[in-house]
């Protein structure tokens, strides 16, 4: 059963045959998940991982570079929920990852004051932006 449409190759149909342009977008969902246009930074912890290795970041399911050329405060790597090194480590790769470079370093303290959280956690490029218009806003 071969549906023939002109204008789409069909290798670019899929497994179905669906024509991509037809299939719905799942841009500007409402309850704020993540869709294609939107970056998505995610924490993890867990307890019983050997040290270095209990907290995990991830940008769009990839692995977050640390980001180390910029600054080297835990070799041990990212951490959050308290004030130290591991969490600076984590402000500056969010930030670089999401803006640039100069960003990153000239605001990654605040960030980590104002916007790490306790425990596990998810921010969207949505979420970095709105703290961003409040930085560059106070400056």
């Amino acid at each position: 059963m071969s549906r023939e449409e002109p204008n789409v190759p069909f290798e670019t149909r899929g497994l179905s045959g669906e024509n991509p342009d037809e299939r719905p977008s799942i841009e500007g969902d409402p309850v704020g998940a993540a869709t294609e246009a939107q970056t998505v930074y995610r924490g993890r912890r867990d307890p019983a991982a050997p040290v270095g290795e209990e907290y995990t970041v991830t940008v769009d399911g990839e692995p977050l570079d640390c980001r180390y050329d910029l600054l080297s405060a835990s070799p041990s790597g990212p951490a959050w929920g308290y004030g130290g090194s591991g969490p600076a480590q984590l402000a500056i790769a969010v930030l670089a990852h999401a803006y640039n470079d100069e960003f990153a370093c000239e605001h990654y303290q605040r960030f980590k004051r104002e916007e790490l959280p306790e425990d596990g956690w998810t921010l969207t490029k949505q979420d970095l932006d709105q703290w961003q218009e409040v930085v560059v806003g106070d400056a």
